[in-house]
Parts: structure tokens; sequence; C-alpha cells
């Protein structure tokens, strides 16, 4: 069988075989590339293999995933896939994290997910359904009445409303809405990097990704200097990896480039 061919663009966009991979909320583009291929390891009874483009003109490299959801590099050279089908609309573009499979492929597994309230998880279940069927309004609103509903019941900081308020984040995406998807994704990071949470830095770099399709100069100046904020504390506690620093710098080169007046 041919590998499969999975794609992760520099904006935290990814593909496996032309299909736009959408991920949870919570979740990173890495945790997502690596849960999929399990699920198709796991459908076959055998172990799979991605040959990997990390971003233009990055080396290609073949990734072995098998049905347990180990991963491991194979030492032998790969092919670039065909060239990509034309992209998605901005509408179904999906940018929540820039994430690497290189690094995915040699770090430790991920955690198990938080198992949910069987009420919760069919609610989310629902706003995921209306997503996917493009009814963006109705899913905004179910998330919003949601999180208001955890947050009164659980508090701001409980990870249920976070979940919600993440999934709002990723919706107001889909919705073109980048200001209010940078607003939401920058309140999940700045609670979780409080509270010292081993998430903040992927939830910083979601953050990230929404702030870098504003295009007014106010806001990009406001949100990124909050976001070089939250970089500076993960630096200081050593919780910075190569991805984010390089991230950071993105951030940096944009604000110095912006107009002097704003």
């Amino acid at each position: 069988m041919a590998p499969f061919a999975v794609r992760i663009s520099d904006e935290g966009l990814a593909e496996i075989d032309g299909e736009p991979l959408v991920t949870d909320p919570g979740q990173s583009v890495h945790e997502a590339v690596l849960d999929r291929l399990q699920q198709y390891a796991e459908q076959r009874g055998v172990a799979v293999e991605a040959t990997v483009t990390d971003g233009p003109g990055a080396a290609h490299f073949v990734l072995e995933v098998s049905p347990d959801g180990s991963s491991r590099l194979l030492d032998r050279p790969s092919t670039p896939p065909p060239p990509p089908p034309p992209a998605p609309a901005p509408a179904s573009a999906v940018a929540t994290a820039i994430a690497r499979a290189r690094a995915a492929a040699t770090a430790p597994p991920a955690p198990a997910p938080r198992p949910l309230p069987s009420q919760l998880a069919g609610r989310i279940a629902h706003i995921n359904a209306l997503a996917t069927a493009g009814r963006l309004a109705e899913a905004s609103a179910e998330a919003t009445a949601l999180r208001e509903g955890l947050t009164r019941s659980a508090g701001t900081e409980h990870p249920d409303a976070l979940e919600a308020r993440a999934m709002e984040a990723y919706l107001a995406h889909l919705r073109g809405d980048h200001r209010e998807a940078t607003v939401l994704a920058l309140s999940v990071a700045r609670i979780l990097c409080g509270a010292g949470d081993p998430q903040a830095p992927a939830a910083v770099m979601r953050a990230a990704a929404a702030w870098q399709r504003l295009e007014e100069d106010r806001a990009v100046e406001i949100h990124g200097n909050e976001l070089l904020h939250m970089w500076g504390r993960l630096h200081g506690d050593g919780r910075l990896g190569p991805a984010d620093e390089r991230l950071a710098q993105r951030v940096r080169d944009r604000l110095e480039a912006l107009p002097a007046h704003v």
C-alpha cells in the first residue's frame, strides 16, 4: 500500500492525501496528524507509513505509525509527494497551530485525552456536526452557550470551560472573524500560562496562528505584544521549543515593520 501523503505548512495547516485535517479544540496539528494515522493503522491492523512534507522547501521523510499509537522515523529517503490540489477556501482553512511532524515523531507520547461527561461530549459532538455541515452561526451560538454555562457552574479556568472557549475561537476562525478568534484564543493561552499548564505553549501558538490573519495595525500591535509577553514568561520557565522561538521572532519582525504612528 502506498504511503499516505502528509503536508504541514508554516501556517499550521495540515492535510492527508489532499484532505484538510481539522484539529479538535485544544489539539495541536502534530497530535491530529498522529491520531489520524493511528486510526488508519487500527483500521488495517498493521502499521502505516506516511510521506511527510514539513513546510515549504523542507526535506521529506517517512513516518511509521503503529496501531498502538507509537511512531518512528524510517531511515530511508522518500520522494516528494505529487503537487497538492487547489487550496481550500479561507472559510474551510484550519489555522490552529504551527507544529512539526518531525518533532512529533521523536517527542514523548501525548497524554491521553481527559474523559468527558456523556452530556458534555454529546454537546461538543453536536457542535462539531453543525460546523461540518457549514452551519457556523448555529455552531458558534451553541459553543458560546456551552462556555457560558460551564463558566457559571465550574468557573472560567475549569478545563471544560477552557475547551469550550477554544472551540469558540476555532469557530470564529472558520467564520473569518479573526479578531474574535485571536481574542478568544489569547484568553485561553493567558489562563494556561498563569496556571503553569504544560499545554500553555501550544495554546500560545494557536493564538499566534489566529493573530497572523489580523489586518488592522492597532489590533496587530496590541495582541502581538501580548503574545510576546506570554512567550517571555514561558521562555523564563524554560518551556519554549525551537518552533516556538521561530514563531515568536516572526511576531517581533511583524511588529517592528508596523508604521511608526500605530
